[in-house]
């Protein structure tokens, strides 16, 4: 297979690495108009073209990858949906729940593939967590917490980082909102708090939200790019060499029968009789990190969805409803009360 990979900044490269890795598709061509992806394509030796138009004029891919800013994502999907190209779009699937509904509505009437990239699915450390919940070794789920703590340095920012399709709840806390969804089930309702008293700009640069399930569980969720601490999924799954890997959690999920740190895999159970006055007992699931490769798993799932083997592990739909959470989250933090977040039809 022949895959694009439109917009060749930080996500873009590193989709560009697992594909020359692939044994099953080749990267076809790579669409950015800046100085840097021209260099950056001329030195190893990449089909380059400034925009899409130019490279389909003469190139037609078996699929491409969306990377460029998430306000550019409509344009850029709707470009290959109309040509009938199936895609994978960087999460979020759009700046915005419209957009975001314009992409998908437009691939089921064009019956294109569509897959959203929160490739934090594939980590080999959510398919066991999922698989210890489902299992109900937890009992009926309770509570969960997420934390996203990090320190973004000044030259991270640049001109839609900082604008209303940047801030870390869109470009962070959305893989958390997706793991949460895809591990307890779908959201409710939800509360949230934001604030940009460090980093002062037009986006929050904190926040901290208030969930309750469809399931009866309720949970927290509270994320920062301005504290330096190491409980982030970025610091703790080792799932990005470029994070220094910290031996911590950042996820805990309890149930009546147990409960579970991630990533870490830890689960706690009570020896005998359930009590705070008993003994309980911890066990970690050993997980190799040195071999978890989730955006190669994202890959093959693309590439078989493609081929007609396999459903998407995030669709465009799963991206649209993590989408619909987060617009219910900054809404919330402006109103100063409980929102639900939209339904989509089925």
């Amino acid at each position: 297979m022949r895959i694009a990979v439109i917009g060749a900044g930080l996500a873009g490269r590193q989709h560009i690495e697992v594909i020359k890795r692939n044994k099953t598709c080749k990267l076809d061509f790579i669409v950015d108009p800046s100085d840097e992806s021209i260099e950056f394509c001329r030195k190893n030796d990449f089909s380059h073209f400034p925009n899409i138009a130019k490279a389909l004029a003469t190139r037609e891919p078996d699929g491409a990858i969306i990377a460029t800013p998430n306000s550019l994502h409509l344009e850029h999907a709707l470009d290959f949906i109309d040509r009938e190209i199936p895609i994978l779009v960087e999460k979020p699937l759009s700046s915005n729940f419209e957009s975001a509904l314009s992409i998908v509505q437009y691939a089921k009437k064009k019956n294109v593939d569509l897959l959203t990239g929160h490739h934090r699915r594939h980590n080999k450390i959510i398919t066991k967590a999922k698989n210890t919940i489902d299992s109900g070794q937890l009992g009926r789920l309770v509570s969960s917490h997420s934390m996203c703590w990090l320190f973004k340095p000044d030259d991270y920012f640049n001109s839609w980082r900082n604008s209303v399709s940047g801030g870390p709840v869109l470009i962070n806390l959305t893989h958390d909102i997706d793991l949460m969804r895809y591990l307890i089930g779908e959201i409710e309702s939800v509360h949230s708090f934001e604030s940009n008293t460090n980093r002062k700009g037009e986006v929050e640069d904190s926040a901290v939200v208030n969930l309750r399930y469809e399931n009866g569980t309720i949970g927290t969720l509270s994320i920062s790019d301005t504290i330096v601490a190491p409980w982030s999924w970025e610091n703790t799954s080792g799932e990005n060499p470029v994070y220094p890997n910290q031996k911590e959690s950042c996820y805990w999920i309890g149930g009546t029968h147990g409960s579970l740190e991630l990533p870490q895999l830890k689960s706690w159970e009570s020896l005998n009789e359930r009590s705070w006055w008993k003994p309980i007992y911890s066990n970690q699931s050993p997980t190799d990190k040195s071999i978890n490769q989730p955006l190669s798993a994202q890959l093959d799932n693309f590439i078989s969805v493609v081929q007609g083997k396999e459903e998407p592990v995030c669709s465009g739909k799963d991206g649209l409803k993590t989408l619909l959470v987060v617009e219910a989250i900054k809404l919330s933090a402006r109103i100063g009360k409980a929102v639900e977040p939209k339904k989509i039809q089925s």
